[in-house]
C-alpha cells in the first residue's frame, strides 16, 4: 500500500473503522488504468480504453444493497465500449428466442420505472412486460450510498438528490411530473428533519446537496467561499448575502455583481420569449444585457453544471431563466420566497423505491409506509419471478434491438442482451427505449437516419458525486459553515445536509458525530467547444484511478480545512466515487423549440418509429425524476397501442 495523505501508511481497518469493504475496495496503491486514447471509442467521448476498467478504477462501495452498484460499474463501461463499432445486426438471426413478451423496456432508471408503472395500470389482462437494466441495482442515477460509522447508518445520494415539494393534486391523472406521482403514491408531505441542537450557535443547513450552490439560497444556507490568493486561500462567508465583502473582487467588480444580481427580466413567460432565449447561450444573453458582469459570471457555473453538466457558455439562456439565474428574474419572481426543498436520505432513490414498491410490492421489505419504502431491504429475488406480469432483470445489457423485418410492417422486435456473460434473445411486440440516447444509437440496428442524426446533436456531460464519510465535522463548525465552494482544485463544492429521519436512518446533527460530506464534481471547461468539453471530461473520468481521486479529495480537504482542525486519518472513514459518464444532456441553444427551418432534435426522437418508442429523461432537457417518469409513461402509452 502506497504512501497516502493520511500522515503515512494506513490500513483498510484504519480507514474504514473495520466495516466490511466488499470486492477490491480501497486499493490505495493501485495505479490508473493504462487506458488512454484519442480514438473515438466511447460514444461521443474521444476515449477508448485499451484495457478493461477494474476495481482499481471503481473502488470502495460502502455497505448495504447498493455496495456493488455505485455510479457506472466497470462492467457497464466495458460493455458500452464493446458496442462501439461492433456488428450486431445479424446476431438475432443466429440466436434462438428464449422468451416472448408484449413489451420490453430497456433501461431501469426513472423513465423505465415510469413506463413499467404505466404498463401495470393500463395493460390488458395477460399482457407481459420485461425490463432490462444493465446495472446491479435499479434506479439509474437515482441510487444511494450507505456507510456504517461508529454505529450510525449514513445514507447519501449517488446522483439525483432533491426536489421541491410539489403542489397537492386531488386528481393525479390531471397533472404531470412530480405532483402526479407524489399524489398517486400517497407520499407523505410532512417529512421530519433532524434539528440543530438547541442552545448552539446559529447554523443554517441545506436539506440537499444542491441548494447551497444557488445564489438566492444564501439566506438559508451558510456557505464558505475560498478564493485562491498569493498567500494561500482567502475565505469569505455568504458572499451574495453579504454583498461580496471579504472577497478578492475590487469595489467596481462588487458593484457590477450586485447590479447583475438585481437586474430584472420582464419580457413575460410567453412562447415567443422562450424561443428568443433558447436561441442563445446564457453567456451570450449576458453579453447583450449585462456585459460588465461577464468577468464574475463564472461564479455561477458550478450551479449550472450541477444541474445541466456544463456552465453558462454552453447552456441555453432559456434554461438559465428556468432556474432563475441572475439577470433573468422578474420583480415578482425575485420577491417570491424559495419553495420548500427536500431530499430523501438516499436522494431520489426514494422515488425509485416508491415506483418499485408499487410495481412489485414484494421487491422492498416491509409495509407500504415511508420508513419501510425508503430504508427497507431490496428483495432482488422478487424482481424476476416467472408468471408475474412485470419482470425486472438486473445486470442485463441490451446489445441489439431490431425489428424482425421492415419497421413499417414488422410484427415484432428482437432484443439481444447479455447477462452473466451469456447472450440471450427475447421477442416483443413493442419496445420502450428508456436508455440514454448515447447508447441507443449503437444498440438499435435499424435506427432511421433522421433519429440517428438527431441523437448526434445531443451532447452528454459527465459528472461525479463523491461521498466522504466523516467521524465528525467540527472543522466546518469552527468556520461557521455547512457548505463550501472554491475556485481552484478538485471539484467545485461540498456540503453536509440537514438529515431527514426515516426508518433506520436516524443520524445525529452534531459536529462531533458522524456525517457525510458530499462533493459535486462537474467537468466543465469554459473556452472549449461543448463537444470538446464533454469529451475531455469523460476522458478524465474514465482514465483516473480510484486512488488518484481519493488523493485529490484528501488534498482538497486539507487545503480547505486543515487550518480549522481537519485531520484526515482521524476524521475520514470512507470515500465512495459515483462516476456517471453521461450524467446530463447539455441543453444547448435550440434544444427545446422548433424553428421554421429546423425541428428540435428531441422532437424528432420522440416520434419513435415502427414498434420502438423512445422515452428517457434527457428528452426533457431538465433531467428530473417526475418529468423523466412522464417520458417513460408517454412512450409506454405508444407501445401499448402496438402490443
Amino acid at each position: 500500500m502506497t504512501k497516502s495523505l493520511f500522515n503515512g501508511k494506513i490500513t483498510r481497518r484504519d480507514f474504514l473503522n473495520g466495516s466490511s469493504i466488499g470486492m477490491g475496495a480501497m486499493l490505495l496503491g493501485a495505479g490508473a488504468p493504462s487506458a488512454r486514447s484519442s480514438a473515438s471509442g466511447y460514444p461521443n467521448s474521444g476515449y477508448a480504453p485499451k484495457a478493461s476498467l477494474g476495481q482499481d478504477w471503481y473502488g470502495y462501495g460502502g455497505v448495504g444493497d447498493y455496495a456493488l452498484s455505485h455510479g457506472n460499474t466497470p462492467e457497464v463501461v466495458n460493455t458500452a465500449h464493446s458496442l462501439v463499432g461492433a456488428e450486431f445486426s445479424k446476431m438475432a438471426e443466429t440466436l434462438a428466442v428464449d422468451e416472448e413478451y408484449d413489451v420490453v423496456i430497456v433501461g431501469g432508471g426513472m423513465a423505465g420505472l415510469g413506463a413499467a408503472w404505466h404498463f401495470k395500470k393500463h395493460a390488458k389482462p395477460g399482457q407481459t412486460c420485461l425490463m432490462l437494466d444493465n446495472h446491479p441495482v435499479f434506479g439509474g442515477v437515482a441510487k444511494e450510498n450507505e456507510f456504517s460509522v461508529d454505529g450510525e447508518t449514513l445514507l447519501a445520494p449517488q446522483g439525483a438528490n432533491s426536489f421541491f415539494m410539489p403542489p397537492a393534486a386531488s386528481d393525479p391523472e390531471a397533472v404531470s411530473g412530480d405532483a402526479r406521482y407524489y399524489a398517486e403514491f400517497n407520499i407523505p408531505r410532512e417529512l421530519q428533519l433532524q434539528q440543530w441542537q438547541s442552545g448552539a450557535k446559529p447554523l443554517n443547513f441545506s436539506p440537499d446537496n444542491y441548494l447551497h450552490l444557488y445564489w438566492l439560497a444564501e439566506n438559508n444556507v451558510d456557505v464558505g467561499h475560498f478564493f485562491a490568493a498569493k498567500n494561500g486561500l482567502q475565505f469569505a462567508k455568504n458572499i451574495w448575502q453579504n454583498n461580496f465583502e471579504g472577497t478578492p473582487y475590487t469595489q467596481q467588480q462588487r458593484e457590477t455583481l450586485r447590479a447583475w444580481r438585481n437586474t430584472r427580466y420582464d419580457s413575460g413567460q410567453d412562447n415567443s420569449a422562450a424561443k428568443f432565449l433558447d436561441n442563445m447561450s446564457y453567456r451570450d444573453y449576458m453579453k447583450q444585457t449585462f456585459p460588465s458582469a461577464l468577468g464574475g459570471a463564472e461564479i455561477e457555473d458550478p450551479f449550472l453544471a450541477g444541474a445541466f453538466g456544463l456552465g453558462g457558455d454552453a447552456i441555453s439562456a432559456w434554461v438559465a431563466k428556468s432556474v432563475q439565474m441572475p439577470g433573468t428574474l422578474s420583480q415578482q419572481e425575485f420577491e417570491q420566497p424559495l419553495p420548500e426543498r427536500c431530499s430523501f436520505p438516499g436522494g431520489n432513490s426514494g422515488f425509485a423505491r416508491y415506483f418499485l414498491k408499487n410495481i412489485i410490492p414484494d421487491a422492498i421489505a416491509g409495509n407500504y409506509e415511508l420508513d419501510d419504502i425508503i430504508t427497507g431491504k431490496i428483495d432482488t429475488a422478487s424482481l424476476d419471478k416467472s408468471g408475474q406480469p412485470i419482470r425486472i432483470r438486473l445486470g442485463s445489457t441490451a446489445l441489439s434491438v431490431a425489428h424482425e423485418s421492415n419497421p413499417d410492417s414488422a410484427e415484432a422486435v428482437q432484443i439481444v442482451y447479455k447477462q452473466g456473460g451469456q447472450m440471450r434473445t427475447v421477442r416483443a411486440k413493442s419496445v420502450v427505449m428508456a436508455s440514454g440516447g448515447w447508447i441507443n444509437r449503437h444498440v438499435i440496428q435499424d435506427l432511421p437516419a433522421e433519429i440517428d442524426q438527431a441523437y448526434q446533436q445531443f451532447n452528454h456531460a459527465p459528472f461525479m458525486v463523491a461521498n466522504v464519510a466523516l467521524s465528525n465535522w467540527r472543522f466546518l463548525d469552527k468556520l461557521g459553515i455547512t457548505a463550501c465552494r472554491w475556485d481552484a482544485g478538485f471539484g467545485a463544492s461540498c456540503n453536509i445536509r440537514q438529515p431527514m429521519l426515516v426508518g433506520r436512518h436516524q443520524p445525529p446533527l452534531d459536529p462531533d458525530k458522524p456525517t457525510v460530506l458530499t462533493f459535486y464534481v462537474p467537468f466543465h471547461r469554459p473556452g472549449l467547444s461543448v463537444k470538446d468539453q464533454v469529451s475531455a471530461g469523460r476522458m478524465e473520468l474514465f482514465s483516473t484511478s480510484y486512488a488518484s481521486y481519493e488523493e485529490q479529495i484528501i488534498q482538497q480537504m486539507n487545503r480547505l480545512f486543515a487550518a480549522s482542525g481537519f485531520v484526515p486519518k482521524r476524521d475520514v472513514r470512507g470515500i465512495i466515487l459515483n462516476r456517471w459518464g453521461h450524467a446530463f444532456v447539455t441543453p444547448e441553444p435550440g434544444f427545446f423549440f422548433d424553428t421554421p427551418d429546423r425541428t428540435a432534435p428531441r422532437n424528432i426522437v420522440m416520434k419513435g418509429y415502427g414498434r420502438i418508442a423512445f422515452g428517457h429523461g434527457e428528452l426533457e432537457g431538465f433531467q428530473h425524476w417526475g418529468p423523466a417518469a412522464d417520458q417513460g409513461r408517454r412512450a409506454m402509452t405508444e407501445a401499448l397501442t402496438k402490443a
